[in-house]
Formats: C-alpha cells, sequence, structure tokens
C-alpha cells in the first residue's frame, strides 16, 4: 500500500464515520454537492469540448491533435455515483488521464440521475448516445465501452441491450468495481462490510430506493449480472479486494469466462473502491489506468 492510499483511505473513511450519523436526506445533499464540485486539472495538451448527442449532454476529453481526426478510437464512459451523484466534474481527471496514456477520445457521458429521473431515464441516454454515434457513421469497431460503479452497471446495461438490438457492438470494455446486483446479497458485503471505507449496504440500499423504486432488484434490467453475458465483447475488470462490490466483478468475470468469452480480471489490494477515478491522489490509479490503457491498444 502505497503512503497517498493509507492516507487518502483513513481520510474516506473518517470522513464516511461522520456522514452516516446524518440524515438519509442530509447526506444525500451532502454527497450530490461534494460529487458536483470541480477540482480536475487539465493539462494544456488535453481539449475539453461539451457537445450534444442526441440529446444527450456529453463532454469530450482528448489530445488536441485527435480533435479532427474522424478516425480516432473513442471510449464512451459513465461515470459512477449509484445513479444519484457525480458527472463531469468528479471524473474529468480520470478521463485526461487514459486520454492521454491511451491516445484515445474519451465520451462522457452526463446521464440523467435519480431521484429526479429514476430508471431507466438513465438507461435511455445511454443507448440514445451509442446510436446517436452509429448514425454519425462512426463504427462500433472504433468503440470501447465503459464505466465505474453505476456506470459499470450502466455499461452492461447497454452492452446487453445493444446485443439484443442486433447492433454492431464495440469493439472492447471496462468495468472498474461495477455495481451488478443491486439486491446486495453477495457475500462482500458481509466480509468487506468494516473494510470498505467509502460504501456499505445502507448507503447503497438508500441509492436504490431513488433509482428504482418501483422496480424489483432482481430485474435483469437493474441488476445486469442476472442477464446473459453471451457474446460480449473482450472486457477488463478491475476491483479491489477490500470494497463491498468485489463479488459483483469477479461475478462478471467468471460469468463471460463460463460462456466462452474474452475477459482479464485485475484486483487491487488496500484501495478504496473505484480507485481509478483517484488518479491524482493515488498511484494505484495511475497504475490501474496503465493497464487499462494497455488494454485498450491491444483491443483496438
Amino acid at each position: 500500500m502505497s503512503l497517498q492510499n493509507f492516507l487518502v483511505s483513513a481520510v474516506i473513511k473518517y470522513k464516511q464515520k461522520a456522514n452516516m450519523k446524518l440524515s438519509p436526506e442530509h447526506r444525500f445533499n451532502r454527497s450530490r454537492k461534494f460529487m458536483s464540485l470541480n477540482r480536475s486539472k487539465v493539462p494544456p495538451s488535453i481539449c475539453v469540448k461539451p457537445d450534444i448527442i442526441a440529446g444527450v449532454n456529453v463532454e469530450w476529453v482528448m489530445p488536441y491533435e485527435l480533435v479532427d481526426d474522424v478516425l480516432a478510437n473513442v471510449c464512451i464512459y459513465f461515470h459512477g455515483g449509484a445513479y444519484v451523484f457525480g458527472g463531469m466534474n468528479s471524473h474529468r481527471d480520470m478521463a485526461v488521464y487514459l486520454a492521454k496514456k491511451a491516445n484515445i477520445k474519451m465520451l462522457m457521458v452526463d446521464y440523467r440521475l435519480a431521484p429526479e429521473h429514476p430508471f431507466p431515464a438513465a438507461q435511455v441516454d445511454a443507448m440514445a448516445v451509442y446510436k446517436g454515434l452509429i448514425n454519425k457513421g462512426m463504427s462500433a469497431q472504433k468503440m470501447v465501452m465503459a464505466g465505474d460503479s453505476a456506470g459499470g452497471n450502466l455499461a452492461l446495461c447497454t452492452l446487453q441491450d445493444i446485443r439484443d438490438q442486433n447492433l454492431a457492438l464495440p469493439r472492447a470494455c471496462f468495468f472498474f468495481s461495477p455495481w451488478l446486483d443491486l439486491s446486495h446479497s453477495n457475500q462482500s458485503f458481509n466480509d468487506n462490510a468494516e473494510k470498505d471505507v467509502i460504501l456499505n449496504k445502507q448507503i447503497l440500499d438508500e441509492a436504490v430506493a431513488m433509482y428504482a423504486p418501483q422496480s424489483q432488484c432482481d430485474d435483469a434490467k437493474i441488476s445486469p449480472i442476472l442477464a446473459s453475458v453471451d457474446n460480449l465483447p473482450s472486457a477488463l475488470i478491475i476491483a479491489s479486494s477490500l470494497e463491498v462490490l468485489v463479488e459483483d466483478a469477479k461475478s462478471l468475470h467468471e460469468k463471460i469466462l463460463l460462456k466462452g468469452g474474452q475477459s482479464k480480471y485485475l484486483q487491487w489490494k488496500n484501495t478504496p473502491h473505484a480507485f481509478p477515478v483517484l488518479t491524482r491522489l493515488l498511484p494505484e490509479a495511475r497504475k490501474a489506468l496503465d493497464k487499462t490503457a494497455e488494454f485498450i491498444n491491444i483491443v483496438l
């Protein structure tokens, strides 16, 4: 464990302990405000360009030399935040690092959030963006689809919808700490209850109640690990050994392999949930993104 990881994890754990003493409403408002703050640092070599695709707000993060390159590879990325938090500001540093390292255009999708826009609003936005790119003539073979936490859920749901609608699938996909079983019945919720410094069952149960209040967690559209993973593109899955969602990540990897697909699973020790997003703070995050860039360069 790096010194940075030790310190960051200690600070997060301290703040989260205080956070859990708040009412659910106060905790939600506080967390949403925190996740919306812009702390990103964009180097001069990277272009950040807001855009709208099929009525959905998006943000392009890319090296300036790729701005006018219509044949450049694209990563469609869905941010995490339990479907109720997060956005472009919370994930821009990660997008900047990966855009530069993999020499790719990162397309960050600002999908609608619950509780204002519950299920299936996010999935509608995700499919609209993908179809919008295809309709503009972009080749699916030049695309990668990805996401962390709830964004990993959204990425998998979208891939399954693309497959089921007989559309051309992206070339590959990757997931950071995906949240795939919203029933929260995995053993890791017990094993890592005191080890995960960011998430716990209470926080995620509260998010589910806002995201899908009229739906059941055993619906495969909400818990995509329950749906078929047949014929999905090559996958990279990264998770932490200490997070409550580690079994979600492992289960996806194992299911893909069982169905004859291609998947690579990388597990880090003693890191927070969705740690690759903490790009500027953790050397472990940068190493994970380096591995992700290697994966992208191999598959595209």
